[in-house]
């Protein structure tokens, strides 16, 4: 009789279930600065685009690998919210994508190197 999810497995799934909603909080965060007007919005905007989104294509798929999800699933939330909700260019969305493939590759090879 199977016992059920190892721990590992637990935190592989944690780790890209946190992935999955971090990246629609960062896609949620477009219509909110939609509401904002003024300089700040854009600057706002400018950041979450250029900066924010970019660093966690990179950051969060490498740390979803790292905790065992598989790079290849940990790859596609964040680029690929971007472009369902279409609020970023098409270019920051795909930019995403192969930051994404890295850092989730990063993070495979990390945790290979981990465990020795």
């Amino acid at each position: 009789m199977a016992k059920g999810l190892s721990p590992a497995g637990k935190k592989a799934i944690f780790r890209f279930a946190v992935l999955l909603l971090s990246a629609l909080a960062l896609q949620g965060l477009y219509p909110l600065l939609f509401l904002l007007e003024g300089d700040g919005a854009v600057l706002l905007m400018v950041l979450l685009t250029y900066v924010l989104l970019p660093a966690a294509a990179a950051l969060l798929p490498c740390w979803a690998a790292l905790g065992g999800a598989h790079p290849l699933a940990a790859c596609l939330p964040v680029g690929g919210c971007s472009l369902i909700v279409g609020a970023a260019p098409v270019w920051v969305g795909l930019m995403c994508i192969a930051l994404s493939l890295i850092g989730a590759a990063a993070g495979q090879e990390w945790q290979k190197r981990k465990k020795g």
